[in-house]
């Protein structure tokens, strides 16, 4: 007998298994956005890049640690609580971090330790993967843009947009000048861009010869390359490389840290003092480190050329030595965040005369900063791809698309700022360069190309001081760049699991003249 509901019943089962199986075998459409979202965008041109430039094993440790929770030091607030603080913080196991150093110089003393010098031969193993990851991109780019044809250029010639503004007007007064009959007989006709009918509308003649800078919707193309170009290894102006003697660390300055391989990495919430003002600023050890760089002296006029988010100012005056510190940022929110932060640390910060006189903020893009009366110590901490936040955050990522120019055009700032810190300081004075970034590009590559135009466009000589020997009594509470993570001209802090700072990138600038 023919049972309708038997059927049913079997239509039903198989219908729920085919379905099962397709959600078994697919992946979700909004996984699969998740997973093309900017941080894992992010994390494969990491994964391509810096593999190519440390190798593979270092990249995966330092890739592990990246992705974990970064590690914090607490800076003791002077203007709180200073002493009680201290002893709460070593009672949960905390270490003073000038202890930590002075106690690694003497080991290293003791025992003849002398750290390995930051400077390589010119065609390092570093130098000569950059070259060829370089090389790769950019044949990849004349691929991507000249598909299947035979007629690709050796290089992307991309001309400067003045030059193009400049070239364009000439035609149009040469133009001008000419009558219409005149014009027409003296024009060339382009027999290469005429197409033969019978090849058809799909013919890959239709893409030979049109121009990259031609294309439709690409007026604001920017060519990878251009980033890339900014890592030069020509020595065709002169600069000096010296080595910087033992870390003077300032006797005001109180930073606590948790021992390399420690189980305790966080401390708790900071806390209001009698003061009103909190008790502790949590920080990365790698943004303590420019600061020590500077070599902070009493009476010294400071300038903090990009600011934001004021965590390296507020470690400037925690030192107590300047006389005199400007915080500028091209953005009025984060100077706004940087006022509200020293409300919350610096005691009476709103209504004091002492204060006004000795914390300047300015709005000013760090390129274009001007001052008559010079500084003794400039720190410039760089906008770059932040490597750390860019792994592990879609909010604010250098790698959305709609800020590939932004991030394409990275070095080419950086080196702007760092010109202009270099015309800023007076002849003697410091300049300090900083990044977030493990990138050789936006590191040694800016500091090279920064030097080099300092010379060629305000004559301006610099000297390089090579901080092995200062950051030697570092060792034993972070992991400092080497062999093929070492750059030539400053120190770099690389992010691993016993301890996860950084990463820092620090070079320390004195110029001469």
């Amino acid at each position: 007998m023919f049972n309708i509901s038997s059927i049913y019943k079997n239509t039903c089962v198989t219908s729920y298994l085919v379905l099962q199986t397709r959600y078994k075998t697919k992946i979700h459409w909004s996984k699969l956005k998740k997973k093309t979202g900017p941080k894992y965008k992010a994390l494969n041109h990491f994964d391509e890049f810096y593999a190519s430039v440390f190798g593979d094993a270092k990249w995966q440790a330092m890739r592990e640690a990246m992705l974990r929770r970064s590690k914090y030091v607490a800076l003791v607030n002077n203007y709180g609580d200073a002493d009680k603080t201290m002893e709460e913080l070593t009672k949960r196991g905390a270490h003073c971090l000038k202890k930590l150093i002075t106690i690694q110089q003497e080991f290293n003393k003791e025992y003849n330790i002398t750290p390995e010098p930051t400077q390589v031969v010119e065609m390092d193993g570093q130098s000569e993967r950059l070259t060829e990851y370089m090389e790769r991109q950019h044949t990849d780019e004349i691929s991507n843009i000249y598909p299947n044809s035979e007629n690709k250029p050796e290089k992307l010639d991309m001309e400067d947009e003045e030059e193009v503004k400049v070239k364009k007007v000439n035609q149009e007064v040469s133009l001008t000048n000419k009558t219409l009959d005149e014009s027409i007989a003296e024009a060339k006709i382009d027999e290469s861009r005429i197409i033969d009918p019978s090849l058809g509308m799909t013919s890959e003649s239709l893409y030979q010869f049109l121009p990259a800078t031609k294309l439709k919707g690409m007026d604001e193309w920017v060519p990878e390359s251009v980033h890339y170009s900014y890592y030069s290894k020509e020595k065709d102006f002169p600069f000096i490389i010296e080595p910087e003697g033992p870390l003077k660390y300032p006797e005001h300055l109180k930073v606590f840290t948790y021992e390399m391989d420690s189980d305790q990495t966080t401390f708790p919430e900071p806390k209001r003092c009698q003061t009103g003002v909190y008790n502790y600023y949590p920080m990365d050890c790698g943004s303590i480190l420019p600061v020590l760089a500077l070599d902070l002296r009493p009476g010294d006029r400071v300038l903090d050329l990009c600011s934001a988010p004021g965590g390296k100012a507020l470690v400037a005056l925690q030192t107590l030595l300047p006389d005199v510190v400007v915080c500028n940022d091209i953005s009025i929110s984060r100077l706004n965040r940087i006022q509200r932060s020293f409300r919350e640390y610096l005691f009476d910060f709103e209504t004091s005369n002492k204060w006004r006189e000795r914390v300047v903020f300015k709005r000013v893009d760090g390129r274009l900063y001007t001052d008559d009366l010079g500084f003794d110590k400039v720190l410039v901490d760089v906008p770059c791809t932040t490597d750390r936040h860019s792994m592990n955050e879609d909010e604010n990522n250098i790698f959305r698309p709609d800020r590939v120019k932004e991030r394409l055009r990275i070095p080419e700032m950086q080196s702007q700022l760092l010109v202009n810190a270099l015309r800023l300081v007076k002849v003697g004075g410091t300049v300090v360069y900083s990044t977030c970034s493990l990138s050789p590009i936006q590191n040694d590559g800016v500091v090279h190309m920064g030097m080099k135009q300092a010379f060629e466009n305000n004559n301006i000589i610099v000297k390089v001081k090579n901080m092995s020997l200062t950051m030697s009594g570092l060792t034993s509470t972070l992991v400092l760049g080497t062999g093929s993570a070492a750059p030539k001209y400053g120190q770099l802090v690389t992010p691993s699991v016993g301890a996860n700072f950084g990463p820092s990138y620090i070079a320390k600038l004195i110029r001469m003249r």
